[in-house]
């Protein structure tokens, strides 16, 4: 009975400071005071297509893209101050992503961006095909990138985001350096 007190105290306790904590808006979570807590299901997509488009000011482009073009910011993708996700509800594999970098001059950018099942054979596939790979990284939040150029100069990129290793950023590391590395 007593050790049956003691978890009932401790469950007590947990959702006083629960409510306490989650019910001021100074302790809500960057995404939530953003606009950012949309539920989304998948949060990682094996298929699908984002349009990166740079932004000066990232909290104005989400109000922007969220209350005027009513599109969802997916959490999942929301690191900010540099990058929120807005998809709509019609087609959740679809995003726009938006990038803010406040340490550079802000250059007006779009780059298209497919998502993919294996980024290792999309790597491959474009160095088969004579298409050199400009740069590759670990762009966070288990995403991993490969960005390349069509022959009129437009940046395009493949995107990974669902693993099924241990340590996405330790596999997404490795192909940088191998299949998907710099150059044909």
């Amino acid at each position: 009975m007593k050790t049956l007190l003691k978890v009932f105290q401790t469950l007590v306790i947990a959702l006083v400071i629960s409510v306490t904590l989650l019910g001021n808006p100074w302790m809500a979570s960057p995404a939530s005071a953003q606009g950012c807590d949309t539920p989304y299901v998948p949060l990682l997509r094996e298929t699908g297509f984002v349009h990166r488009v740079n932004v000066p000011d990232l909290d104005k482009a989400m109000y922007f893209y969220g209350e005027g073009l009513g599109l969802s910011c997916n959490p999942t993708f929301y690191e900010p101050p540099f990058w929120a996700e807005f998809y709509s509800e019609d087609d959740p594999a679809t995003s726009i992503g938006l990038y803010a970098n406040p340490y550079e001059p802000f250059e007006p950018k779009t780059v298209g961006t497919q998502i993919v099942p294996d980024i290792a054979a999309a790597c491959a596939n474009l160095k088969e095909k004579g298409i050199p790979i400009d740069k590759s990284e670990y762009a966070g939040s288990y995403v991993c990138l490969a960005s390349f150029t069509d022959p009129y100069g437009n940046e395009l990129a493949y995107r990974q985001e669902r693993w099924f290793g241990s340590d996405p950023k330790e596999e997404c590391l490795e192909l940088t350096e191998t299949v998907c590395s710099p150059g044909f």
